[in-house]
């Protein structure tokens, strides 16, 4: 049994290093093997140089620097699928895995010949509460303690089966950093393939500050407009994408959404 993690990096080193240390350490089921291909986006930090030091056995592709989550994630999923494995583990590199997580996410996802996404519910590392994982459109994040399946997710830590690849394919084109993998899970449910989360929390990582960003209501409307329309926020052409992929006859006003809300100041 192959399992590929895919992970991309823009200098986080030392988040990166101890990622990668907590992947090499994951209890594995007898005659399953984890591979790692981490696409580098055009660091500064020498992230590539100490991860040939550290993890020889890690393979290292250079990215552009533009590439971003989602760019660089498509990049890392199209190489390693020339390989063909049984499992890609998305996996981001600011999440601390417990050492059972892939263990556990491999018996919510069953064979690979199963049409089933297994997430984990992932902590924040202060408060302890769920930030990452399963989410109901409805509902929001769910906490471990809830329903097992979901209707999409975030894609921190969740393993896709060989069968969901070859009907789904990878994150969609259209997406630089944010959506893809919200867009990925919902595509999957339209298809009748299911998205299990685990039910107990698998690991922790650090929420992202709203401060600086556009959902910050501190700042003037303008500088959130701007701040909006940036690669790590919801760029309009993408936001238009999403919504006209995945909100049915509602997409026109899902799509004006983020501005009217930045412009009533919420």
């Amino acid at each position: 049994m192959l399992i590929t993690a895919l992970v991309t990096c823009y200098n986080r080193r030392v988040l990166t290093l101890a990622c990668l240390e907590r992947l090499s350490h994951q209890s594995l089921p007898e005659g399953a093997t984890l591979d790692v291909v981490l696409v580098d986006d055009g660091s500064s930090d020498g992230t590539a140089q100490a991860v040939r030091q550290a993890f020889p056995g890690v393979e290292i592709i250079p990215g552009s620097g533009n590439l971003f989550w989602c760019g660089g994630m498509r990049v890392a999923w199209k190489h390693a699928a020339v390989s063909d494995p049984d499992y890609y583990l998305l996996f981001n590199d600011d999440t601390a895995l417990e050492g059972n997580a892939l263990r556990h996410l491999l018996e919510l996802a069953g064979p690979p010949t199963e049409r089933v996404i297994a997430v984990a519910s992932i902590a924040d590392e202060g408060t302890g509460e769920i930030n990452y994982g399963g989410v109901s459109l409805k509902r929001g994040m769910l906490a471990p303690d809830d329903e097992t399946e979901c209707d999409t997710f975030t894609a921190n830590c969740a393993l896709v089966p060989r069968a969901v690849f070859q009907e789904l394919g990878m994150l969609h084109d259209a997406y630089t950093h944010a959506m893809g993998d919200t867009d990925y899970g919902i595509q999957a449910r339209k298809r009748g393939i299911l998205i299990r989360k685990s039910g107990e929390f698998l690991g922790t990582c650090g929420t992202n500050a709203v401060e600086g960003t556009w959902r910050d209501r501190s700042l003037p409307r303008l500088k959130r407009l701007e701040l909006l329309q940036r690669p790590k926020g919801l760029p309009f052409p993408e936001w238009l994408v999403f919504t006209r992929r995945n909100f049915g006859w509602k997409w026109p006003y899902y799509a004006l959404s983020p501005m009217i809300r930045i412009l009533a100041g919420r």
